[in-house]
């Protein structure tokens, strides 16, 4: 088991739009596995025009979407959902746990359990499952330039394109401190909408 450090480059908008709302592109190569691509937002996928998907793919990694409420073209946790080629996650989180650690999103998908976390600062984040751990840093919080990352352990194709992916969520709502800073906005702009 060894370290396997990547890095995806911001490659600008993508060509058009969707109701007005500009895509964005980043890619690179992971050691090993070949080019990963991940665009978002790529499509609206409601009648409200409120949900949007994102996706992460590659020649040698599975088709990961992503689809959740839009806010500032990242996808919040709203009416969120996961896919992995045709497999569908199940979710679970505790929303009144005070660490980073407890408030970590859980993720059951491709029979395996993942738990999703913010680390230091706001533009850190590790995937891990038993015996893998990818942890990935976006060089800005907002529009990074850069999203570099770490895999580590037992670590496959399905992992890095999962962390990849998760790339296009709004994780403020993972730390307490985020969660309180967007409750008024998210009550204001979403309450018939709640994070899951």
């Amino acid at each position: 088991m060894h370290d396997i450090p990547f890095e995806l480059t911001y490659l600008g908008p993508a060509e058009g739009y969707i109701e007005r709302i500009t895509t964005h592109a980043w890619s690179g190569d992971v050691p090993g596995f070949g080019r990963i691509d991940l665009k978002f937002p790529i499509k609206i996928i409601d009648s409200n025009h409120s949900v949007l998907l994102s996706a992460a793919w590659g020649e040698q990694f599975p088709s990961v979407t992503f689809a959740g409420v839009g806010f500032r073209y990242y996808l919040r946790m709203a009416m969120m959902k996961l896919t992995v080629n045709e497999w569908e996650a199940v979710f679970k989180r505790r929303r009144l746990a005070v660490t980073r650690r407890g408030r970590a999103l859980r993720i059951n998908i491709c029979g395996r359990d993942y738990r999703y976390q913010v680390l230091a600062g706001k533009r850190q984040h590790a995937l891990t499952r038993d015996g893998a751990t990818v942890t990935t840093t976006r060089s800005e919080w907002r529009h990074p330039r850069k999203i570099s990352g770490v895999a580590r352990g037992n670590i496959d194709n399905v992992d890095i394109a999962l962390a990849v992916a998760l790339q296009s969520m709004y994780t403020r709502n993972l730390t307490s401190a985020g969660a309180l800073y967007s409750l008024p906005g998210r009550m204001l702009s979403r309450a018939d909408m709640p994070d899951f």
